[in-house]
Protein backbone atom coordinates (compact mmCIF):
# COMPACT_ATOMS: atom_id res chain seq x y z
CA UNK A 1 0.00 0.00 0.00
CA UNK A 2 1.44 3.36 -1.00
CA UNK A 3 1.73 6.34 1.33
CA UNK A 4 -1.08 8.09 -0.55
CA UNK A 5 -3.37 5.08 -0.16
CA UNK A 6 -2.56 4.89 3.54
CA UNK A 7 -3.30 8.58 3.99
CA UNK A 8 -6.60 8.16 2.13
CA UNK A 9 -7.59 5.17 4.26
CA UNK A 10 -6.84 7.07 7.48
CA UNK A 11 -8.64 10.18 6.24
CA UNK A 12 -11.74 8.08 5.51
CA UNK A 13 -11.65 6.69 9.04
CA UNK A 14 -11.27 10.18 10.50
CA UNK A 15 -14.04 11.54 8.26
CA UNK A 16 -16.45 8.95 9.56
CA UNK A 17 -16.59 6.72 6.50
CA UNK A 18 -15.57 3.69 8.55
CA UNK A 19 -16.94 1.64 11.41
CA UNK A 20 -16.71 3.09 14.90
CA UNK A 21 -14.33 0.26 15.78
CA UNK A 22 -11.87 1.58 13.17
CA UNK A 23 -12.17 5.07 14.67
CA UNK A 24 -11.43 3.65 18.10
CA UNK A 25 -8.37 1.83 16.76
CA UNK A 26 -7.16 5.02 15.11
CA UNK A 27 -7.53 6.97 18.37
CA UNK A 28 -5.65 4.23 20.25
CA UNK A 29 -2.96 4.24 17.57
CA UNK A 30 -2.56 8.01 17.82
CA UNK A 31 -2.33 7.81 21.61
CA UNK A 32 0.39 5.12 21.44
CA UNK A 33 2.31 7.07 18.83
CA UNK A 34 2.10 10.14 21.07
CA UNK A 35 3.75 8.10 23.83
CA UNK A 36 6.51 7.06 21.42
CA UNK A 37 7.01 10.68 20.42
CA UNK A 38 7.30 11.74 24.07
CA UNK A 39 9.79 8.95 24.77
CA UNK A 40 11.81 10.02 21.74
CA UNK A 41 11.97 13.64 22.94
CA UNK A 42 12.91 12.69 26.49
CA UNK A 43 15.56 10.27 25.27
CA UNK A 44 17.07 12.92 23.03
CA UNK A 45 17.53 15.21 26.04
CA UNK A 46 18.87 12.33 28.14
CA UNK A 47 21.44 11.49 25.48
CA UNK A 48 22.62 15.11 25.41
CA UNK A 49 23.05 15.03 29.18
CA UNK A 50 24.93 11.74 28.91
CA UNK A 51 27.18 13.19 26.20
CA UNK A 52 28.23 16.02 28.51
CA UNK A 53 28.82 13.69 31.46
CA UNK A 54 30.70 11.12 29.37
CA UNK A 55 32.89 13.79 27.79
CA UNK A 56 33.71 15.35 31.17
CA UNK A 57 34.35 12.00 32.84
CA UNK A 58 36.47 10.77 29.94
CA UNK A 59 38.54 13.92 30.14
CA UNK A 60 38.98 13.73 33.91
CA UNK A 61 39.55 9.98 34.17
CA UNK A 62 41.33 9.10 30.93
CA UNK A 63 42.72 12.14 29.09
CA UNK A 64 43.50 14.47 31.97
CA UNK A 65 46.86 16.18 31.88
CA UNK A 66 46.84 16.93 35.59
CA UNK A 67 45.73 14.75 38.47
CA UNK A 68 42.85 16.48 40.29
CA UNK A 69 43.79 14.51 43.41
CA UNK A 70 47.48 15.37 43.46
CA UNK A 71 48.65 16.05 46.99
CA UNK A 72 45.75 14.23 48.64
CA UNK A 73 45.79 11.06 50.65
CA UNK A 74 45.99 7.83 48.71
CA UNK A 75 42.50 6.90 49.89
CA UNK A 76 40.92 10.07 48.42
CA UNK A 77 42.83 9.53 45.17
CA UNK A 78 41.73 5.89 44.99
CA UNK A 79 38.10 6.75 45.73
CA UNK A 80 38.24 9.52 43.10
CA UNK A 81 39.63 7.19 40.45
CA UNK A 82 37.05 4.50 41.20
CA UNK A 83 34.14 6.95 41.28
CA UNK A 84 35.29 8.48 37.99
CA UNK A 85 35.67 5.18 36.17
CA UNK A 86 32.47 3.63 37.51
CA UNK A 87 30.53 6.79 36.67
CA UNK A 88 31.95 6.75 33.15
CA UNK A 89 30.95 3.11 32.61
CA UNK A 90 27.46 3.71 34.05
CA UNK A 91 26.93 6.76 31.81
CA UNK A 92 27.99 4.80 28.74
CA UNK A 93 25.60 2.01 29.76
CA UNK A 94 22.84 4.63 29.99
CA UNK A 95 23.53 5.55 26.37
CA UNK A 96 23.33 1.87 25.46
CA UNK A 97 19.83 1.65 26.94
CA UNK A 98 18.77 4.95 25.36
CA UNK A 99 19.77 4.32 21.74
CA UNK A 100 17.13 1.61 21.09
CA UNK A 101 14.43 3.97 22.37
CA UNK A 102 15.03 6.32 19.45
CA UNK A 103 15.46 3.48 16.99
CA UNK A 104 13.21 3.93 13.98
CA UNK A 105 10.84 0.99 13.96
CA UNK A 106 7.67 1.66 12.06
CA UNK A 107 4.43 -0.23 12.33
CA UNK A 108 2.35 0.34 9.24
CA UNK A 109 -0.94 1.79 10.46
CA UNK A 110 -2.28 1.99 6.93
CA UNK A 111 -2.00 -1.74 6.58
CA UNK A 112 -5.26 -3.26 5.34
CA UNK A 113 -5.10 -5.47 8.44
CA UNK A 114 -5.24 -2.45 10.75
CA UNK A 115 -6.63 -4.54 13.56
CA UNK A 116 -6.16 -5.28 17.24
CA UNK A 117 -3.01 -7.31 16.53
CA UNK A 118 -1.41 -4.25 14.92
CA UNK A 119 -2.29 -2.17 17.99
CA UNK A 120 -0.91 -4.90 20.24
CA UNK A 121 2.43 -4.82 18.38
CA UNK A 122 2.58 -1.07 18.85
CA UNK A 123 1.68 -1.43 22.52
CA UNK A 124 4.50 -3.93 23.01
CA UNK A 125 6.88 -1.51 21.28
CA UNK A 126 5.81 1.32 23.61
CA UNK A 127 6.22 -0.90 26.70
CA UNK A 128 9.69 -2.08 25.61
CA UNK A 129 10.90 1.43 24.88
CA UNK A 130 9.47 2.70 28.17
CA UNK A 131 11.44 0.03 30.08
CA UNK A 132 14.62 0.89 28.17
CA UNK A 133 14.13 4.61 28.85
CA UNK A 134 13.53 3.93 32.53
CA UNK A 135 16.86 2.10 32.83
CA UNK A 136 18.67 4.72 30.76
CA UNK A 137 17.34 7.44 33.06
CA UNK A 138 18.35 5.56 36.24
CA UNK A 139 21.85 4.96 34.93
CA UNK A 140 22.15 8.59 33.79
CA UNK A 141 21.23 9.76 37.29
CA UNK A 142 23.83 7.40 38.78
CA UNK A 143 26.50 8.58 36.32
CA UNK A 144 25.66 12.23 36.89
CA UNK A 145 25.71 11.75 40.66
CA UNK A 146 29.09 10.06 40.39
CA UNK A 147 30.40 12.97 38.36
CA UNK A 148 29.09 15.45 40.95
CA UNK A 149 30.75 13.40 43.69
CA UNK A 150 34.01 13.37 41.73
CA UNK A 151 33.88 17.15 41.35
CA UNK A 152 33.11 17.53 45.06
CA UNK A 153 36.05 15.29 46.00
CA UNK A 154 38.39 17.23 43.75
CA UNK A 155 37.13 20.57 45.06
CA UNK A 156 37.10 19.74 48.77
CA UNK A 157 40.47 17.99 48.99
Amino acid sequence: MSAAQQALLLARIEAGEAASEDKTRLLAWDRLYSLLSTLDSKTSVLLRFNAIVVAALAYVTVVRGADPFAGTSSMVATVGVWVGHVSLVVSVMSCGFAFPVINVEWVDRGDPAFDDATLDRLGVLVARRTRLYSWAWRLAVAGGTGFALLVALATIH
